[in-house]
Order: structure tokens, then sequence, then C-alpha cells
């Protein structure tokens, strides 16, 4: 009777364990990848994938003559390195740079893993003082 009992209560536990498993199996692996990706500062937070070979593209609303400016401060590395240097774009009429505008980083998707990227948007001349705004994006590169 015991060994029945013992038996009885192993299956339980195999077909509890087999259940389990298949429940993990079916959590949803995240965003579909795509080639080009495109956020702002509203996305903060986001999650997004793409595609080994694609583009990620991160437009910063930004004011070009207040002194503040967005500094990437955690570097992708070798998963989704930065293509160039990040350039402004006005608003609005390009020769007044008054009517702010965006800072434009680019990223190339070179290698399958995750990054997270973090900006801080600080004034140039204030090396030591907390940023005004931070925004992050958690980034996937698929094979």
């Amino acid at each position: 009777m015991r060994s029945t009992v013992k038996c009885m209560l192993t299956r339980g536990a195999l077909v509890a364990l087999a259940m389990l498993m298949a429940a993990c199996a079916m959590t949803p692996p995240g965003p579909p990848a795509v080639e080009m990706g495109e956020l702002d500062n509203a996305a903060d937070g986001t999650v997004i994938a793409i595609k080994r070979g694609g583009e990620l593209k991160v437009l910063l609303d930004a004011n070009a003559i207040s002194g503040y400016q967005w500094q990437v401060q955690r570097i992708a590395g070798p998963v989704l390195p930065p293509m160039g240097n990040p350039i402004f774009l006005s608003k609005g009429d390009p020769r007044d740079v008054r009517a702010g505008g965006f800072m434009v980083f680019r990223f190339r998707a070179e290698q399958a893993g995750t990054a997270t990227l973090q900006f801080d948007y600080k004034h140039v001349s204030e090396a030591n003082v907390a940023p005004v705004k931070t925004v992050r994006y958690s980034v996937s590169v698929a094979p």
C-alpha cells in the first residue's frame, strides 16, 4: 500500500513538473525584431528588438543653445555600437538654433545579445552634477 501511495505521489510530482515546464515554454519571447527601430524621449523604458545588421535611431528633444546636451552613459559595446557622432536636427528653420530640435543617435545591431542604452541630459560644464533627465532603453539584437 505504501509503495502505491509513494508511486502516485511521484507521478503527481512529475505531472506537475511537466505542466510547469510547458507553461514556461509558452512565455511570449518579447517584441518581434525589426530592421529599423526608432525611439524618443516618450519611449523611456521601452524594450525593443532589432534584427542583426539593422539600425536603431534615438531622437531626444534638445535645445542647442541651452548648454545642455544628451550624453550616452551606457555604451552598448559590440552588440550595438554607435554609427558616427550624434547630430542636432532643428525643429524649425535650420538657421535658427533657438527653435529647439533633436539630438539624433544611431546604432548598428552588430551581434546577437542584449544591451541597455542610457542617455543623460546634462549641462556640458557641470561634470559632477546629476542629470536633468535620464532615459533608458533595453535592446535585444536577434540573430
